[in-house]
This record gives structure tokens, sequence and C-alpha cells, in this order.
């Protein structure tokens, strides 16, 4: 019965319908047997004490009641204590799962071979309804070269990004307040985010992949004989195409959109940190399934399990270090311009007024160079989430202060310019405070710290740095005070109260 359906299947995925519904009724119908079986075997116990009731020894070695005329027991009941023996007999020397399983085992050879080319095919529909390239945006993928030799001021087309972000559902436009009460959750957390997630084709298409794959397992757990390996098989199959057909293909694209490192104007980092969160999703949709679909059918062979996290942190890293690449170019772009924008801005008199009612105030370059850093930061809040917000905003902070603190020491520095030099860092430190970052915070109050030595007299540095400044090298304190319009004057005093 089960050769004859399966050959008048209609295509792979009823092949293995009907080979899963075939296997499901034969052992439900095993189970049935078994039951008779056991009842049977009741209905022997009941006759064997009803034997020793009345008397009628019972011979083991045939399992026939033996005692015949004795005028106590009719012959039906006799008969009918017999067959109950005899069926029960039959029945205590059939192995139900041996002989449910030998059935199939013709089927097997071919099985896990038809199960990887079902779901190949399925997930494979499921990418390409996603990715639906037109013939100009094909030859603009083909025509630039990706990671690691992409050419300068190759930026893509307006399409391509539309694309990307379509295809991804990259998060949208809505700003993020970190201080709200329920922000974002991050895509490593532990916790369940199906809530926190949204909807849109990148939940969507992994979402589809991986019922596709779900099905596939609980039919390898009846069909597939060596269950370890099949499903580690099918578990790869699908990372490997979802991966490199899905996430890959997105990633060579946005790669063609990355700002330059020396950008001509305000560098667009939005689209590429758009993508990475999208990216960071379907990794994490990814690694929860892996944990509770997959490493449960795998624990019985250690082996295959360990082979199998190796595989994926594998394929995870490839995509990681791309994505790591991306980011280190936004951010390169965004630090360079920041450089320029001071550079441009900032005139060598801002530090020097000379005028005494001179109003003291932050300057234009200081209000021009940290609304920039804003809206980065607002991007970053808008597009990322949980520790890659954390890490980007702390390496993108790190680097402002670097920037902003090399950019000081350049300019002679009045009494009157240090309290203008004073509130400028103090507008950068509130700046920076949106970041929720503790290191970056803690240093641009260091740097505020430092803006005293341009503005006290020399006598009073060496109680400033005793009080404020310890965690700050000679060195580099001595650098920052050159900027004093008075050092060569009181350079003996101020190498003293450093004492250099």
């Amino acid at each position: 019965f089960i050769s004859l359906a399966v050959e008048r299947s209609d295509g792979i995925g009823d092949y293995l319908q009907v080979l899963e519904m075939a296997h499901t009724q034969t052992v439900r119908a095993a189970k049935e047997i078994e039951s008779h079986k056991n009842n049977l075997a009741l209905s022997l116990a009941e006759a064997q004490s009803s034997a020793r009731g009345l008397g009628i020894h019972v011979d083991k070695s045939s399992m026939r009641l033996a005692g015949r005329g004795n005028p106590s027991m009719s012959s039906t009941a006799e008969s009918n204590a017999n067959h109950a023996i005899g069926t029960a007999e039959g029945g205590e020397e059939f192995k139900f799962d041996e002989r449910v399983e030998s059935i199939f085992d013709p089927f097997r050879k071919d099985y896990l071979g038809k199960e990887l080319e079902n779901l190949t095919d399925k997930c494979r529909a499921v990418v390409e309804q996603a990715i639906v390239l037109d013939e100009k945006q094909r030859e603009e993928l083909d025509d630039k070269s990706i990671f690691g030799r992409r050419k300068k001021g190759a930026k893509g087309s307006l399409a391509l990004k539309h694309w990307v972000l379509q295809a991804l559902n990259a998060p949208g436009e809505a700003k993020f307040n970190r201080e709200s009460s329920s922000p974002p959750r991050s895509p490593f957390s532990r916790k369940d985010t199906s809530s926190g997630l949204p909807e849109g084709s990148t939940v969507q298409v992994t979402n589809a992949v991986l019922q596709n794959l779900t099905l596939a397992l609980k039919r390898a757990e009846r069909l597939g004989g060596d269950v370890a390996d099949c499903c580690n098989r099918l578990a790869q199959e699908t990372w490997s195409l979802l991966l490199e057909s899905y996430v890959s293909v997105a990633l060579d694209l946005a790669e063609q959109v990355l700002p330059d490192e020396d950008p001509r104007e305000e560098p667009d980092t939005r689209f590429f940190l758009q993508t990475t969160q999208a990216i960071n999703m379907i990794i994490h949709q990814l690694t929860s399934h892996y944990q509770d679909q997959i490493v449960p059918r795998l624990e019985d062979d250690p082996n295959t399990k360990t082979r199998s996290r190796q595989s994926n942190q594998s394929k995870i890293r490839k995509i990681e270090q791309r994505l790591i690449y991306g980011l280190t170019l936004c951010l390169n772009a965004a630090i360079k311009h920041f450089e320029k924008l001071l550079a441009r801005l900032q005139r060598p008199g801002d530090f020097k007024p000379k005028d005494e009612n001179h109003n003291i105030d932050c300057t234009d370059t200081c209000e021009a160079a940290c609304a920039f850093v804003t809206s980065q930061a607002d991007c970053a809040m808008e597009t990322l989430e949980g520790q890659n917000l954390d890490a980007y905003l702390a390496e993108f902070g790190r680097r402002v202060y670097h920037s902003l603190k090399t950019h000081l020491r350049k300019f002679s520095v009045s009494p009157l310019g240090a309290m203008v030099v004073s509130m400028d860092v103090k507008k950068y430190q509130a700046t920076v405070q949106s970041f929720h970052i503790d290191e970056v915070s803690a240093k641009f109050a260091i740097l505020y710290d430092m803006t005293s030595l341009l503005l006290l007299p020399t006598e009073q540095l060496g109680m400033v740095i005793q009080q404020r400044l310890l965690a700050v090298s000679k060195e580099e304190l001595h650098e920052f005070i050159k900027s004093r319009a008075d050092y060569q004057k009181q350079r003996i005093q101020i190498m003293s109260a450093l004492n250099l």
C-alpha cells in the first residue's frame, strides 16, 4: 500500500507528505495492535487465575491447558482460555517498533536527498520572492566591486538603496528616545523578542524559511534514520541558503552605497546602519530557532552537535566581519566630516576675543559640530539596538573626544578665550550625555576639567591637577596647557606645577 501511494505521489513535496502520512498511520495501527495484544495478555492472566482456582495445571512449555476432563471446567471455558493463551503467546514475540521501522527502511535511502531538495526549493522560492532585482539593478551590482575591493566614489543608485531597505524592511524613520520607558529589545537578548520585532519582510521571510525547516525536522525524526545527522544537514542547508542568498546579496548592495571615508558633504550613514540592524534581526531569529529546535535533536550525538555549532559560528563571523567593515567606514566618514567641520568653521579669534565686553557663549563652530554629532547619534539610536548601539556610540564618542582634544590644542587661548573654550566643551559634554555611555561621559568630564588649566593662575594649577586630574598623564596635561596664550612667559611656573 505504501509503495503504491508513493508511486502515485505528485512531486517531491507530495512524496514526502504521503510518506509521512503513511508512517503516522502505520504507527497508529501498530499501537492499536499492541493495545489488542495487551488485552489478550490480560485475558491470559485471568484464564490462568481461573485455572488455578479450579485446580487445573497450566503447561508452560506448550502454553496450553492440561487436565482436560476436569468436570468443574466446561469445554467452552477451556477453549476460550486456550485461545487467549495461544494468541498472547504469538503477541509476545511481535516487536512492534522494529516491524514498523522495517517497513520504511526501503524508503530511507532516498529520503534525505529528497527532503533536502524539497526544503531548498521551498526556501529559495521564499527568498526569491523578496529579492526581485530588475535588469538595471543587476548591472549596477555586477559593475561595482564589493567587500574589500570597493571602488572609491562608487555610491550606487537611490534605487538600490530603496530596494535593500524594502527587501529587508529595515527600521523606519521614527525616532527612538533612549530614555523612554520601553526601549526596543536587543536583538541578542535571551528573552523572547518576537513582540519587539516589526512585522515586515525581514521577519516574514525568515519565519517562512524556518517554518519549512521545522516541518522538515519533524519528518526527519520519523523517517530519517540517523536523526542527529539528518537534522544537522537540514539546518546547515537552510542557514547557508538564507545567509548566502538573502543576507549576502543585501550586503553586496549595501556596501556599494557606503559613504566615502573622506566625504565632501555630510555622510549618509543611516542606510548601512538600517541594513545592519535588519541583518541582526535575521541572525537573532536563526540562532533562537537553532537553540530551540536543532540543539535538542543533536543531544545524543555530541560530535555532530559540536560540528554544527562551529559551522554556524563560522557563517555568522563572515557576516559580522562585513558588517564591522561597513560600520567602520561609517564611523570614519562621520569623524572625518566632524574634523573638517571644526577646521573649516573655527576661527583663530574665537578663543582670543579682543572685546572685554564680549558675550561669553559657545562658538558657532561648536553649535554646528554638536548638531552634526547629535544627528549621527540620533541616526544610530533610530536604527541600531542593544549591544550594537552601545558599541557604535561608544566608539563614535571616543573618536569625537580625541578629534576635539586635538583640535583645541591647535589654538592659542587667552584668559577670556579660556572661558569660551570652557563653554564649548560644556556644550560638547551635554551633547554626548545623550549617548548614555559612561566611558564617553567620563572622558568629556575630564576634558571639561582640563579647560580650567587654560584659565586659572599658574600657582593654582597644581591644586586643580591634584584634586581632579590625577588620572591624566603629565605629558598630556602639558600638551594641553601649551594652548595658553601666556605659556611662553609662564613656562617655568607651569612646568613646576606639573612637576616636569
